[in-house]
C-alpha cells in the first residue's frame, strides 16, 4: 500500500509540476516587465507609482523571477539543496507578494477615486464655461432689443467664466498635489534630495498654470465691473438707455450722443458697432463649440466610469501577480507533498 502511495505521489510530482512550470516559463507580462529595456520605467510612469513602492515592488518581482527560475523540474529533481531553498523561500515571498498585491489594489482604488473627482470637477468647469459662452452670445444679440437684459446676461456669463477658470485651476492643483503626494509617500528616509527635486517640479507644473489663468480672471473681473457700472447708469439715466438701444439697433444717433454712449458704456455690447458685435459673436460661437465638445467628452468619460489609465495599469499588474503566485503556490504544494512522501529526490 505504501509503495502505491509513493508511486502515485511521485507521478503527481513528475506530471503535474512540469505543467505548472511550463505555464510560468512563457514570456508573460511579468517577464517582459522585468526583462525588456525600458518596460519597468514605462510601467512606473504610467501607473504613477510612489517611488518607495516602485523600488520595493521591483525587488519583490526580482525575487519572484529568481524563485521561478529556481523552480526548474530537472534541477529540483536532481538537486535536493535547490528543492529545500525553494520550499524555504516561497512562504516568505508569498506573504510579501500578497502584501504588494493588496497595496496595488488600494493605490488603484485611491487613484481612480481621485480621477473620478477631478472628472466631475472638469464637467462642472466645462458646464460653467459653456453657459458663460451661451449667455455672452445672448447678451450680444439682445443689445438692440433690451439694454438691461443684454447687460445682465453678459455680466452673468462673465461671472460663470471666472468660476470656470477658478474650477479648472483648482482641479489642476489637486491633481498635481495628489500626484506629488503619491510619488513621495513614505519615501523620506533615504531620498530627501529627490523629494526636493520632485517638489520643485510639482510646484513648477502648478505655477505654470497660474499666469494665463490670472490674466483671464483679471480680464473677466474688469469686464464684469464695467457691465455692473453700465447697468447702474442705464437704470439711473433713461435717456442714456434709449440712446444705447438705438445705437445698437440702427446706429443712427447724433455723433456727440454716440460718443457719449461709447465712452460711458465702454466694454459692453451696447458700446459696440454691429461689425464688432458680429466678430465677438463669431469668437464666442467658436468657443461655445469647443466647450460643448469638451463637456460631451468629459461627461461621456465620467458616465463610462472615469477609468484611470494609472489605476488600470496597477490592477493589471496585481492580476498578473495573483496569477503567477497561484501557479507557484500549486507547484509549491505539489513539491511539498513529494518532499513529505519521498524525501530523497530521484534522478530522471
Amino acid at each position: 500500500m505504501d509503495t502505491n502511495v509513493n508511486e502515485e505521489e511521485s507521478r503527481l510530482f513528475t506530471t503535474e509540476a512540469p505543467g505548472h512550470l511550463q505555464n510560468m516559463a512563457g514570456r508573460d507580462g511579468l517577464h517582459r516587465l522585468m526583462a525588456e529595456d525600458g518596460a519597468w520605467e514605462a510601467f512606473v510612469s504610467k501607473a504613477k507609482l510612489p517611488r518607495d513602492k516602485a523600488v520595493a515592488l521591483h525587488k519583490v518581482l526580482g525575487d519572484l523571477s529568481a524563485l521561478s527560475a529556481l523552480a526548474d523540474r530537472d534541477r529540483l529533481q536532481k538537486d535536493l539543496r535547490s528543492r529545500k531553498r525553494f520550499l524555504k523561500a516561497f512562504p516568505h515571498l508569498k506573504a510579501e507578494v500578497e502584501e504588494h498585491i493588496r497595496q496595488l489594489h488600494a493605490l488603484a482604488d485611491r487613484t481612480e477615486e481621485l480621477h473620478r473627482g477631478c472628472a466631475i470637477s472638469s464637467v462642472v468647469a466645462d458646464s460653467f464655461s459653456t453657459f458663460s459662452d451661451m449667455l455672452g452670445l445672448l447678451g450680444l444679440f439682445l443689445a438692440p432689443v433690451t439694454t438691461e437684459g443684454s447687460l445682465m446676461l453678459s455680466a452673468t456669463g462673465l461671472g460663470l467664466g471666472v468660476a470656470a477658470t477658478v474650477t479648472n485651476v483648482a482641479t489642476s492643483i489637486v491633481e498635481e498635489a495628489s500626484r506629488f503626494s503619491n510619488e513621495v509617500e513614505a519615501g523620506h528616509h533615504d531620498s530627501t534630495g529627490m523629494d526636493v527635486l520632485e517638489a520643485g517640479a510639482a510646484v513648477a507644473r502648478i505655477a505654470s498654470k497660474f499666469p494665463q489663468a490670472a490674466r483671464d480672471i483679471t480680464k473677466d473681473l474688469e469686464a464684469l465691473e464695467q457691465h455692473m457700472d453700465a447697468l447702474r447708469l442705464v437704470r439711473d439715466n433713461p435717456r442714456l438707455e434709449e440712446d444705447a438701444r438705438i445705437l445698437a439697433k440702427t446706429g443712427k444717433i447724433p455723433d456727440q450722443r454716440a460718443r457719449r454712449v461709447r465712452a460711458t458704456l465702454r466694454g459692453t455690447p451696447l458700446a459696440m458697432s454691429n461689425e464688432a458685435r458680429i466678430k465677438r459673436a463669431t469668437r464666442a460661437g467658436v468657443s461655445l463649440l469647443q466647450d460643448a465638445d469638451s463637456l460631451v467628452k468629459t461627461s461621456k468619460h465620467l458616465y463610462e466610469g472615469a477609468q484611470s489609465e494609472s489605476a488600470e495599469a496597477l490592477r493589471e499588474l496585481a492580476q498578473e501577480l495573483e496569477e503567477k503566485m497561484g501557479k507557484l503556490d500549486k507547484f509549491y504544494t505539489t513539491l511539498l507533498i513529494s518532499q513529505l512522501v519521498s524525501p530523497s529526490p530521484k534522478t530522471y
